[in-house]
């Protein structure tokens, strides 16, 4: 009798154990919802300081270097700059321009700045995939990935941003071009600190990629722009690139002017329906092309007469070694 007890006892401990084996992993597959694989995915989920409508004050005011790498929005003629020294200790930052809400984000590890429309919140969320910033959203707590520009865990998983778009330059060019924009004041969680000088320049990172594309292929921490098309191909321009000041390139049967500055340390798309109604300006900064009636635009894509011309959907500046890791398939400006 006691031997069948000791057997009954011993069973029910087995199946018990099962059936708990069995929850916990039902439990770990139902939180496991990134559409990314999650061994790319470091870090641990531990929010960032909240940036929400920080501060801005004129460019004659800012302290910092000519030299320092900035990102700009601009609303038509009005200018928003946010030096990247600033943006470290949020990587998010939720701005409002006229009852416009948008989110400025920059990864100092990819070197990545990129813009979008928000209707929340939004925070760096502590993860890093591909070692490139995770922004979280508080409306639906999904994860979003910056360079991939678009969810990969939650609610909002393969949506895509609704982008602003960046121009990164420096805070030089602003000065010289700009002096009516308004800037980011300072670190927005530690705005009485902003005198502090920040280091926001690149790591000294000269390796060479394997080169099968005629000494194209960048170094690995090189800065370069990329225009990302509807299937995920890369457009890639380098600053070297430019010694006439604009290319014209077909995305997807879509005509764009690409114009940039090595010296001035920018580049910009715009979208055209002919690129022969342009002409390039030399020596007119910040002007740099011509349309066939006069009208003049700016390296923001700001007429002289107030117009704009709209820009890629998807662009930005990071380190090429970062584009290759989020991406495979690139073309450059001499394989067309």
């Amino acid at each position: 009798m006691w031997f069948r007890l000791v057997f009954i006892g011993i069973l029910s401990i087995f199946i018990v154990s099962c059936s708990s084996k069995n929850d916990l992993q039902a439990d770990i597959i139902t939180d496991s919802d990134w559409i990314v694989d999650e061994l790319d995915v470091t870090g641990e989920f531990f929010l960032y300081p909240l940036a929400l409508n920080p501060n801005f004050d004129s460019v004659q005011n800012i302290n910092l270097a000519d030299g320092e790498l900035v990102g700009i929005v601009n609303f038509g003629n009005q200018v928003i700059v946010y030096p990247y020294v600033y943006t470290f200790e949020n990587e998010v930052i939720n701005s409002e321009f006229q009852g416009r809400k948008y989110a400025f984000t920059y990864c100092p590890i990819t070197k990545s700045a990129i813009a979008f429309n928000r209707t929340g919140i939004f925070r760096a969320s502590g993860y890093l995939y591909k070692n490139n910033l995770t922004p979280w959203d508080a409306e639906t707590e999904s994860i979003w990935s910056q360079m991939l520009i678009k969810g990969i865990k939650g609610d909002r998983k393969n949506n895509r941003f609704n982008t602003i778009p960046v121009l990164e330059t420096t805070l030089g060019v602003v000065k010289s071009f700009f002096p009516n924009a308004k800037v980011l004041a300072g670190p927005p969680s530690l705005n009485n600190k902003s005198s502090l000088k920040y280091n926001s320049k690149p790591p000294d990172d000269t390796g060479n990629t394997d080169d099968d594309s005629g000494g194209n292929i960048p170094n690995n921490g090189e800065f370069v722009y990329g225009i990302i098309d509807d299937f995920d191909n890369v457009h890639i321009f380098k600053y070297s690139d430019f010694s006439n000041q604009m290319i014209v390139k077909i995305i997807r049967n879509q005509e764009y002017i690409i114009v940039g500055n090595q010296s001035k340390r920018f580049i910009n798309a715009f979208k055209v329906s002919n690129a022969n109604d342009f002409e390039v300006l030399e020596n007119q900064l910040p002007y740099v092309i011509k349309n066939k009636n006069g009208v003049k635009y700016n390296i923001l894509g700001v007429g002289s007469n107030g117009s704009t011309l709209e820009k890629p959907k998807y662009a930005y500046v990071a380190i090429w070694r970062a584009w290759e890791d989020f991406y495979s398939s690139f073309n450059f400006i001499d394989k067309e």
